[in-house]
């Protein structure tokens, strides 16, 4: 039984932070002295970032956001986008970004309107990512600025050769063979410092890698997110006295030479996935495209299962004729960004897929994918017509109906599957037995999977109150979490086979009605089963979640939902305890069952590879991977161990040093393991 209390253990251990201070201070600055009716004034967003953080450029590299503000008054002026200063490139253990640190201003042009009088008052909402070494935290703030009009306005102070916007671009040409491009240096010119890309025709990683040759500056378009031809070539970079300059390269032989995007064929229809980014999407919606993007991660159960229907003929037909970009939003690890672009759909979690269009309404999808509706779907977006926006206009009963059909579907998605076999045998035990203690296990079960869904929920407020991005299956982002997930798989299926048994009846599930280990079982055969289920989402759940989680739900609303979705999952075995003669309707317990139990290990060594799969995701350190597939031989060498010699036909002296033996090397192994996470 102890085994079993691992789940738990792992839900309530983990490792991400409970909140995020906010370590870059913003506001609204003047940089004019002298402000006029009809003319125009500069002011700025002023961010300074504590030491070791850093906020992002407009084009912010391999990951991150750009900084943004949105008006809530603007007294009659009209505001510019932003004037950004030049970038410093910021290499973190390979992952290359485009950033600002310490003290950044970032300018915008006010335009007075000739008739104003009086003052100006300027009000909005900044949002920013600031990240460190260890992780990345969005935040916003409401700025405010009042400017008078003439010349007694406070000015601060700001570096005007820090902006190429503020001074005329340099032109240049270059060529391409659709691997390389090469960009003629501007004659009577010495621009040595790195060339910074506006957009991603070149990747960070050879931004980093730019070379000289002869009189020309050479760039690698290997694995580049967009094309050469999908819009202008601008550089920005430092000259020799320190001022930053815009570069606008004339291609030469225009998109004949261009090196087509990764997944993209010159013809322009998307035959592949681009990663998914604020930058991709909108620059794809740009040009008119039409854009799917698939919300996904590996420990994402039902989001694998999905991906069948993107091999089906008439999906790959459809998505060709209509040139529709693919973009991937990997979530599998913690990403702030993916996650605030899934509350922008009412969603808190995957899976989630949807169709994009410039001028039209997001279509989204279902949770569970079939090729029928992929289809259906593209073809109203090509022609204009709604087909499924995320509604939030459902009565709050029929959000509670939606949780709790969620509830009892979870039951049919492949990550409990595992779990089913075992409630099966369970019952089949408990069909001779005393109705009372049936009942009781059926309530404990049940209250065992409410309880967890209540802790999950408890926990996901915690974390959101604290400034944290999650959502539904937020621990399968830990690796500690799915270790220990992987861990308990391996040992539940060694129970399975009959290598050894834990606690004294078929693998510590709830079918031993009638001892105290039966009524204890029950219960955490309920928390294992939420454990198991949160990495799959039914039909339904995911926009009830995204409900329940919206930051307009009270906490008693959000907890309420959850007990709903808990009550739906455990609904058929408690139905079953309740109407033991239902139960009887199973074949009389016999060798069947000792047939089905040993059966039902291999589901659970499936998951718990699949397990494996998304650790190796989650870990970039390929020996540590490596060293996680040796450790669960090393941990079914215990359990064999312990089922060997720990039997009760052996000694005493040979049950103490076999189990001895096995706990030491269980222990130590998930120590190794553990230590290597961190």
């Amino acid at each position: 039984m102890r085994l079993l209390a691992l789940g738990l253990l792992s839900l309530l251990t983990l490792a991400s932070p409970l909140g995020a201070q906010v370590r870059t201070k913003v506001d609204l600055v003047n940089l004019s002295p002298e402000i006029k009716a009809g003319g125009k004034a500069l002011i700025a967003l002023r961010y300074r970032c504590d030491p070791h953080f850093h906020i992002y450029w407009k084009n912010p590299g391999d990951a991150g956001a750009s900084p943004t503000v949105e008006w809530s008054e603007k007294s009659g002026t009209a505001i510019s986008g932003f004037i950004w200063p030049g970038p410093r490139l910021l290499d973190q253990s390979g992952v290359m970004n485009f950033v600002y640190e310490d003290e950044t201003l970032i300018l915008m042009e006010v335009s007075v309107p000739a008739v104003h009088t009086g003052k100006v008052t300027l009000k909005g909402k900044a949002e920013w990512l600031e990240c460190d070494d260890k992780g990345c935290w969005p935040h916003d703030k409401l700025v405010e600025l009042t400017l008078t009009l003439g010349a007694l306005n406070s000015a601060y102070k700001y570096e005007p050769k820090l902006y190429p916007d503020l001074r005329e671009a340099l032109k240049t040409t270059g060529t391409s063979d659709g691997k390389m491009l090469t960009v003629q240096l501007p004659a009577g010119r010495k621009l040595n410092d790195i060339w910074f890309p506006e957009r991603n025709f070149v990747t960070p990683n050879a931004t980093s890698k730019q070379k000289m040759v002869g009189e020309g500056l050479v760039f690698e378009l290997r694995d580049a997110t967009e094309t050469l031809a999908s819009g202008p070539l601008n550089f920005t970079t430092r000259a020799e006295d320190g001022s930053f300059l815009n570069l606008h390269v004339d291609l030469q032989n225009g998109a004949a030479g261009a090196s087509p995007a990764k997944g993209e064929s010159h013809a322009g229809a998307s035959v592949g996935w681009l990663p998914w980014s604020p930058q991709a999407q909108t620059a794809a919606l740009a040009e008119g495209k039409i854009v799917y993007i698939d919300f996904t991660a590996r420990w994402c159960a039902t989001c694998q299962v999905n991906k069948r229907v993107y091999t089906q003929d008439d999906v790959i037909k459809a998505f060709a004729d209509k040139g529709v970009v693919r973009l991937k939003a990997d979530w599998t690890k913690k990403d702030d960004i993916i996650a605030a672009e899934l509350l922008k759909y009412g969603r808190t979690g995957i899976p989630l897929n949807v169709f994009l269009k410039s001028g039209q309404p997001p279509a989204i999808l279902s949770e569970a994918l079939t090729g029928t509706e992929v289809v259906a779907a593209l073809k109203a977006v090509s022609s204009g017509q709604p087909y499924q926006t995320a509604a939030t206009t459902h009565p709050f009963a029929v959000w509670l109906l939606l949780a709790f059909g969620g509830g009892i579907l979870l039951n049919l998605m492949p990550c409990v599957f595992p779990m089913i076999g075992l409630k099966v045998l369970g019952f089949a035990r408990e069909a001779g037995s005393d109705r009372r203690t049936v009942i009781m296990h059926g309530l404990l079960y049940s209250a065992g999977v409410i309880l967890s869904f209540l802790a999950l929920a408890a926990l996901i407020i915690a974390l959101k109150s604290g400034g944290s991005s999650v959502g539904w299956g937020f621990q399968m982002q830990s690796p500690g979490f799915v270790l220990g997930t992987c861990v308990l798989m391996v040992v539940l299926g060694l129970s399975l086979t009959g290598m050894f048994e834990i606690g004294t009846g078929l693998a510590g599930t709830a079918a031993e009605a009638g001892d105290k280990g039966g009524s204890w079982g029950a219960f955490l055969s309920g928390i294992l089963a939420t454990a198991v289920a949160t990495p799959c989402t039914a039909p339904g759940l995911g926009a009830a979640l995204g409900f329940a989680l919206d930051k307009e739900r009270s906490t008693a609303e959000t907890l309420l939902f959850f007990t709903v979705i808990g009550l739906g999952m455990a609904l058929p075995y408690l139905f079953l305890s309740i109407f033991p003669r239902l139960a009887a309707l199973l074949p009389k317990p016999g060798e069947w069952m000792e047939t089905l139990k040993q059966a039902m290990a291999f589901p659970l060594f499936a998951y718990a590879l699949y397990l494996l799969w998304v650790l190796s995701a989650l870990v970039e350190d390929a020996a540590w991977v490596r060293d996680a597939g040796l450790g669960m031989a090393v941990i079914a060498t215990a359990c064999w161990i312990w089922g060997r010699w720990g039997a009760p036909h052996r000694t005493n002296r040979e049950r103490l040093i076999g189990k001895s033996v096995a706990i030491i090397l269980f222990i130590l192994t998930l120590a190794h393991l553990y230590v290597g996470l961190n």
